[in-house]
């Protein structure tokens, strides 16, 4: 096989494998938006009456947390 088809095929593997990642890595950011916002709009819909929420989160990659104050 000639030097550049070889160079050429590692290139949009490494391009295809790039783009891979950031595409599961997109889709993960949006579920996890998703699922903080319907967390989100159950505390204050389940805490209506009280008079301070707290809404906390640990990392980039967790789910927040409702607490009363």
């Amino acid at each position: 096989m000639n030097k550049n088809k070889l160079n050429m095929i590692i290139a949009i593997i490494g391009c295809v494998a790039i783009l891979t990642i950031g595409v599961l890595v997109f889709i993960q950011i949006h579920d996890n938006h998703q699922t903080n916002q319907l967390i989100i709009e159950k505390c204050f819909d389940n805490f209506d009456e009280v008079g301070e929420v707290v809404i906390k989160k640990n990392g980039f990659w967790s789910p927040v947390s409702c607490e009363k104050k």
